[in-house]
């Protein structure tokens, strides 16, 4: 019993040093002692190259200050930021939208990740342009803030870890304020298939890296940033594990949280009366990525949603 609570403390002090080490509040965020899904091997990867990394400090900045048109390609978000006070990024990276965030945005955002190396580099990128973002190294699985937030996004993450609806269902249960909304962005079951298809043949063809490097390339020419090509590049084709869901699947499980779905990327954010006719509409984003492949046009197969808390 003794060892018992001489650990609990000692967990307990290492959580209180870790967030006076971050300058922030200890009675802000809990780290509980509860399971986790987070993915070593998807965090051993990352800590080698994080997404959406630059060459730079310098010209991570300055994709912030030029990042405004990252928002505006999820429009969902631009109202909910103008009206927003708390807002949290899950699954924040480098900080391209966090910070971005802040950059354009007056509501105190916050940033969590898993990878150390990434939040210092966001830390480092809101440091240097003079931002109010928080930005903290944290398990999601793991993340109960007190105060909750009213608007919770998170792109392209939660497919990376062992369990994306508990993600989803963690965040909904623990960290979303109640009529907070949340705008998540996954892999398409039907969109993903044929890119990853594409690659998957050349992996079997005994095609190098290098060859698979040029070849996405081809498909993504609108990056020019050696380094930042190559965090793209590894997260779309060489990436250890990732799942793939649809709005369907989703949908059942708002539905048993006590939330419910608001607007889409499946149909363009329009308003909608049947979600039946949305999991309908969603089957043709196999046809999608394979028009994109045949036009040698970069469609990772991903959808974005937007859910509101009851």
């Amino acid at each position: 019993m003794i060892k018992f609570w001489i650990t609990k403390i000692f967990q307990y002090v290492k959580g209180l040093l870790k967030k006076k080490s971050q300058g922030i509040p200890k009675d802000i965020y809990t780290v509980v002692d509860r399971e986790t899904f987070a993915n070593p091997t998807v965090l051993d990867f990352y800590k080698a190259l994080p997404f959406n990394f630059y060459s730079s400090i310098e010209k991570q900045a300055d994709s912030v200050v030029k990042g405004r048109s990252n928002i505006e390609a999820n429009p969902p978000l631009i109202p909910l930021l103008e009206k927003a006070q708390r807002v949290l990024d899950v699954g924040c990276g480098a900080g391209w939208l966090t910070n971005t965030i802040a950059y354009n945005y007056p509501c105190q955002v916050t940033g969590i990740d898993f990878n150390l190396v990434a939040v210092e580099r966001a830390q480092a990128v809101a440091q240097h342009l003079g931002l109010s973002s928080q930005i903290m190294e944290y398990d999601l699985f793991k993340f109960v803030p007190e105060e909750k937030f009213d608007l919770v996004i998170s792109l392209g993450v939660l497919h990376h870890t062992d369990n994306c609806l508990g993600a989803i269902r963690h965040l909904l249960r623990h960290v979303l304020a109640s009529n907070g909304k949340m705008y998540i962005g996954l892999y398409h079951k039907y969109g993903r298939e044929p890119f990853l298809s594409y690659f998957e043949k050349l992996k079997t063809e005994k095609r190098d890296e290098n060859y698979l490097f040029e070849k996405y390339k081809e498909l993504h020419s609108s990056l020019n940033n050696g380094t930042h090509l190559l965090s793209w590049f590894r997260d779309q084709v060489l990436h250890p594990h990732e799942t793939q869901h649809t709005l369907e699947e989703v949908a059942g499980l708002l539905e048993n949280e006590g939330a419910k779905l608001v607007s889409t990327s499946i149909n363009k954010f329009q308003p909608f009366e049947d979600p039946k006719k949305l999991f309908e509409m969603e089957k043709n984003y196999s046809q999608l990525g394979r028009d994109s492949l045949a036009k040698r046009r970069y469609f990772p197969g991903f959808f974005t949603f937007l859910i509101q808390k009851n």
